[in-house]
């Protein structure tokens, strides 16, 4: 209810009509957080275990939304890598995709980061905020690695590009939040080419662009 008055509130005084997927996302997330805070253990593990809304991150208006996903194929011995740019509204600005040259699903994800702030940058975006579904991916990036970690040299020019004159905000994503991304992964691990870019979305992307433009909520169970 306080959510509710609060968005009513703001409607009144500030002629601010706030969405009713934003209401929802705030109330599951003040549920969650009141659970964490004053709940028993019983009811903290009764919560956890509840379905989680997820929804595309929706960038603030003059900031780039990069999502980014790696592909391991099993059955062809392949791993790739894709993303895609998107403005505030959710349209797509620029996709790419790419197969990896070692057959590692870490390797992978660290490349899509790494192609995607690229291209970023050599397209002269200077907002961005990088979402990957690899939390392993996210904390190497921001804490750094040794000299001798398998990945050194890609994390560290990962991070030399973040250090660039432009705001960059790497954050993780659940895989429901990042669709879109995972379909041009599993582009680039049959794609048989280093990168490729494009600036029209495939043909397998509009549904999943649609749903996130309109903010489609989806249940993680």
């Amino acid at each position: 209810m306080w959510v509710i008055w609060c968005a009513r509130n703001e409607f009144i005084f500030d002629n601010h009509r706030q969405s009713v997927v934003t209401s929802v996302i705030k109330i599951d997330s003040l549920q969650q957080a009141c659970a964490a805070a004053f709940g028993s253990t019983q009811t903290i593990a009764t919560q956890s275990s509840n379905p989680r809304l997820v929804t595309w991150a929706r960038p603030m208006e003059g900031t780039i939304c990069l999502n980014v996903d790696g592909s391991l194929l099993g059955s062809l011995n392949s791993a790739g890598y894709g993303g895609l740019l998107r403005n505030h509204n959710g349209e797509f600005i620029l996709g790419f995709y790419g197969t990896t040259s070692l057959k590692s699903i870490l390797f992978a994800e660290i490349m899509a980061v790494l192609h995607g702030l690229t291209i970023c940058w050599e397209n002269g975006y200077r907002k961005i905020n990088c979402l990957s579904d690899s939390l392993q991916v996210v904390n190497l990036i921001r804490s750094g690695v040794s000299p001798h970690h398998r990945f050194a040299n890609e994390i560290l020019s990962i991070r030399q590009l973040i250090t660039r004159d432009w705001e960059v905000v790497l954050s993780h994503t659940l895989r429901e939040g990042n669709l879109c991304a995972d379909v041009l992964a599993k582009m680039g691990a049959v794609a048989n080419t280093p990168l490729v870019t494009t600036s029209t979305p495939p043909r397998t992307l509009p549904k999943p662009l649609f749903e996130d433009a309109n903010g489609v909520i989806f249940t993680r169970e």
